[in-house]
């Protein structure tokens, strides 16, 4: 296994702009993965989900991958968020990954 950090960026409906910081394990063995991520909207609340991640599919384009986040608190009106959302992306290089997700949050 492989653990990784990585740091990313984006919009969301309920985050406006935010960065994201993922602490991830990398099952070599076939590539699946699972982690934890912070989101942390423009005015410093933090969003937290754990994740899992089925191993990559191969394709024409890079790497796809989907998976699952399933969110866990946070801090200001993200404290008692839940919920779930499904994500795919695309990988060209192995390293930067382009991500969309969809699902449902409650706080």
């Amino acid at each position: 296994d492989l653990l990784v950090t990585g740091t990313g960026a984006g919009r969301a409906t309920h985050l406006g702009s935010f960065t994201r910081l993922a602490s991830v394990v990398i099952h070599l063995e076939n590539g699946s993965a699972e982690g934890t991520v912070v989101f942390t909207a423009a005015n410093g609340d933090t969003l937290c989900a754990d994740f899992k991640v089925e191993p990559p599919i191969p394709g024409p384009t890079g790497l796809s991958i989907q998976g699952t986040y399933t969110f866990t608190g946070g801090t200001g009106r993200f404290s008692d968020a839940s919920g779930v959302a499904e994500f795919v992306g695309v990988t060209f290089d192995g390293i930067h990954i382009a991500i969309e997700f969809e699902g449902t949050i409650h706080y």
